[in-house]
């Protein structure tokens, strides 16, 4: 994204909390951080006032554009955020590449006397879990409240099973810590304390608060300002242990949260993938549309689409409207034996989390529908420029080959596809090269098209089709070669050579014996660029990985023979 505007783009930047995703160039995400102001925070990046350190000094300089997602409050962009930096493992959150699990607070219902403590984890089963919490210190805070005020058991002993000395107490209830179950085994004033926990802990607190108010006032009163400020304390501690975080939501089963913004023929989905109660994931796609689509009919065709070719499917799709024959769509998303549903939320927490998914769809739009309008235009200019090169009427598919070799050792090629507006990565194909000794280009070129020319004429289904155009990476000597194969079986195919200059850039094409000086052509001097590059990589990629097995097996075959030598 080299024209993104990173001084335009600073302006727009809402001062709402969020995550914000530094990019390089190539697209690699280099940095993932939280703000509770985006628009405060980002911008110091770039600012010359702003001390930065060595490393962000380092971040900054190779920064080309950057993302963000909108969310309600720093608790959720925390949680966010790390989960963004598990997915992504940016090269400047060293900090926070140990892969840290927040913590939870478990309430062991499933035991007769429940416990109350603090996990990493959470476990397949019967226990209540709460949280994530933003880090130790506030689950702590928590758990010392709950032991202040109530009395639940601390030790790990099995009380579903008689023990020897009935009578016996342990320290923790001569330091009034501890009801003693074990030896008081009143069940009904124990689970009593139970679910005042359970209250407390999922969010019940206005009674709690009340009651600490009302101390904090009398104390106040009083002039006891220390004790007053303990019980300030305390109801802080209890809002913030007891915020709900939306982004983070306690249902245990998966869901996929779908938000939309639309506006002047496109709409943008954005997708939040909820697993174990966890943002894990977002994506945003585009999609054309016409002003007289319905808001229903965009999401029906959407979901259509999308999950037609989901290998996994969640428990529940939200979605911001409804849409006809949703039963139907029910029926057909249920697969693979997993009962899967679409759910439209009409209020509470499940409608802020749609309507938080269409925020961010709109940041979406408003990020990337001009630059995706943008290079429409611009590829059309290229394909505009080829068909006139060409005569061709239309062009759907462009396969582009290279050759890659150390000194005529492991010849291999590459072939890439390009199919309308991107690259087609399912249809690439590598070869080894089976008849070429030595570092001879144009024999190898006429290997890899006799091969692919073969399948396609016998039907095979990887290569049944043929593009508009092949680009040969290479000059007249290369598209002679390939021109000649093409000929041999009959085909009526365009061949272009893609020439580089001394600097290995790509300068122009030859088409009909005659060099075509790219720099005229702007937009499909971008587009040759782009395929031939990617051409070159996905060939060299082949080779190292070939060049890395014939050397760990000449290892093997010399430690082999090192063996049998001194046996």
């Amino acid at each position: 994204m080299s024209d993104f505007n990173i001084e335009k783009e600073l302006t727009k930047l809402p001062t709402s909390p969020g995550v914000y995703l530094m990019h390089k160039a190539d697209g690699e995400v280099i940095y993932v951080g939280k703000a509770k102001n985006l628009k405060n925070r980002v911008k110091q990046y770039f600012s010359s006032s702003y001390k930065k350190t060595t490393k962000i000094e380092q971040m900054v300089m190779n920064i080309d554009y950057f993302e963000y997602i909108v969310v309600d409050n720093e608790l959720e962009s925390l949680i966010l955020e790390s989960n963004l930096i598990k997915e992504y493992r940016p090269r400047y959150n060293t900090l926070l590449k140990d892969d840290k699990n927040y913590p939870y607070i478990k309430l062991t219902v499933d035991e007769d006397y429940p416990r109350v403590f603090m996990v990493h984890r959470k476990s397949k089963d019967k226990a209540l879990y709460f949280g994530p919490y933003m880090s130790g210190g506030i689950v702590k805070e928590a758990l010392d409240y709950i032991k202040e005020n109530y009395k639940l058991r601390l030790c790990k002993m099995d009380l579903s099973k008689p023990r020897k000395s009935a009578t016996k107490t342990c320290l923790y209830y001569h330091l009034d810590m501890c009801s003693a179950p074990c030896v008081n085994r009143d069940k009904s004033e124990y689970w009593k304390e139970v679910n005042e926990i359970k209250d407390f802990l999922g969010g019940n607190i206005k009674d709690i608060v009340k009651e600490l108010e009302k101390k904090m006032t009398e104390c106040s009163a009083e002039e006891r300002y220390e004790e007053a400020a303990l019980y300030r304390d305390k109801i802080s501690i209890i809002n913030e242990i007891t915020e709900k975080q939306k982004i983070d939501s306690r249902e245990e089963f998966d869901k996929d949260i779908i938000g939309m913004y639309r506006d002047r023929g496109i709409a943008v989905i954005q997708i939040f993938e909820v697993r174990d109660g966890n943002i894990i994931d977002r994506n945003s796609n585009i999609l054309n549309i016409d002003d007289s689509d319905t808001d229903s009919e965009i999401i029906s065709s959407f979901i259509k689409q999308y999950y037609n070719e989901t290998f996994f499917l969640p428990r529940e799709i939200w979605i911001p409207c409804d849409i006809e024959e949703k039963e139907l769509f029910d029926e057909w998303l249920s697969r693979d034996k997993i009962k899967c549903k679409i759910v439209v939320p009409k209020r509470g927490e499940k409608d802020k989390l749609v309507k938080l998914a269409s925020l961010n769809a709109k940041i979406q739009y408003d990020q990337r529908v001009a630059k995706y309008i943008r290079e429409e235009k611009e590829l059309q200019v290229a394909y505009d420029d080829l068909k006139k090169m060409t005569g061709l009427d239309s062009i759907t598919r462009l396969e582009s080959f290279d050759i890659s070799n150390t000194s005529g050792v492991l010849n291999v090629a590459s072939m890439v596809v390009w199919e309308g507006k991107g690259f087609k990565k399912n249809d690439y194909r590598k070869f080894r090269l089976r008849t070429v000794d030595g570092p001879d280009d144009y024999a190898s070129m006429r290997e890899v098209l006799v091969r692919r020319i073969e399948r396609f004429v016998k039907d095979d289904i990887k290569f049944n089709n043929l593009p508009s155009i092949f680009l040969i990476d290479g000059g007249r000597g290369q598209v002679h070669v390939a021109e000649e194969v093409l000929k041999e079986y009959n085909l009526d195919v365009p061949v272009m050579g893609m020439v580089k200059d001394d600097d290995h850039n790509t300068r122009g094409l030859v088409y009909n014996d005659i060099e075509i000086d790219l720099r005229d052509y702007k937009e499909l001097f971008k587009l040759i660029t782009k395929i031939q590059d990617e051409t070159h990589r996905f060939a060299i990629e082949y080779h190292r990985s070939l060049r890395s097995k014939e050397m760990v097996a000449h290892d093997v075959e010399k430690k082999k023979r090192k063996k049998e030598k001194n046996v």
